[in-house]
């Protein structure tokens, strides 16, 4: 009989098994476009964490977060908005964006942001495709972020303050069933994701059809999801928001075909969201995880 041992190193983003060599990268956050001329996106199935929050319009932005993934591909990249940095600074991450709004910009200054952005870097870091149409057509690779990174001379040590992981997929018996879960941006826009029981993995679509990664066109798929409710108001005549990422609020853990109620807290903007239950740390179960960030006043649908 072969003796099973256990892993010697787990990611710090997924709770999942990887070499030595993965932890050793920097975690890179990279800003998607979600505009319906920028999809389908590459990057989002290859990402441990992905955040989905509104920009102006009621059209999201994402976030992928990545550190395994050796993508030759990466995009459409966008530009910055303050709550995403609130984020990226969870992971100490190098923060990949094409411009930003003026409130952004300058919290990359101020926080001495490991940045690298679009707007000021040659083509050997970000290029433009012609399958897509400007400003939908950015595209980067891990390979060129990587080398712009150490051209800037950005550290290599960081510290990455995501959440806790169970060593195995926990059942949450007693939780409440759930099948899908949608949310009701606009009336153009309503992604939800669908459980499939085979696999234990929620699926993600959009306009009712699976979302697909651009060039793989494998279908993106969620271990854990998070939803997350925030107080978000408009704030300028662009349509820009404020959402407030630094308190205390409630939302939801899925997983495994179960839904749970939690509570999120964030002390200070580079402070680690923790997650709990009932009190006690939520433990989440091994492998990738969607962070999706709602106003207060979303609608939300759930089956169960």
């Amino acid at each position: 009989p072969i003796e099973e041992t256990e892993p010697l190193f787990r990611s710090a983003l997924t709770g999942l098994p990887v070499d030595e060599e993965v932890l050793a990268k920097r975690t890179i956050a990279v800003m998607l476009d979600n505009h319906i001329g920028a999809r389908p996106q590459s990057g989002l199935s290859e990402a441990e964490v992905v955040f989905e929050i509104l920009a102006e319009g009621n059209i999201t932005r994402y976030m992928a977060i990545l550190q395994e993934a050796d993508m030759n591909s990466i995009g459409p990249v966008r530009s910055a908005r303050p709550y995403f940095i609130d984020k990226a600074l969870e992971f100490d991450a190098l923060y990949v964006h094409v411009g930003g709004s003026l409130a952004a910009l300058s919290d990359i200054d101020d926080f001495n942001m490991a940045d690298i952005d679009g707007m000021n870097r040659g083509k050997d870091t970000f290029w433009r495709v012609n399958h897509k149409k400007i400003p939908h057509n950015m595209y980067t690779s891990t390979k060129a972020l990587r080398a712009a990174a150490d051209r800037s001379g950005y550290r290599t040590d960081f510290n990455i303050g995501f959440a806790s992981f169970s060593e195995e997929n926990q059942p949450f018996a007693n939780a409440e069933n759930i099948e899908s879960i949608s949310f009701g941006f606009s009336r153009y826009y309503n992604p939800s994701f669908i459980y499939n029981k085979e696999d234990e993995l929620f699926e993600r679509f959009v306009k009712g059809a699976p979302q697909l990664e651009e060039f793989s066109s494998e279908t993106v798929v969620a271990k854990n999801i998070i939803v997350l409710k925030m107080n978000t108001r408009v704030i300028d005549s662009e349509g820009r928001l404020d959402i407030e990422t630094v308190g205390k609020g409630s939302g939801y853990y899925i997983t495994s075909g179960k839904k749970i109620d939690i509570e999120w807290e964030k002390q200070d903007r580079r402070a680690e969201t923790v997650y709990t239950v009932d009190g006690e740390e939520l433990l989440l179960n091994p492998g990738n995880t969607w962070i999706v960030i709602v106003p207060m006043s979303l609608e939300i649908k759930i089956t169960n």
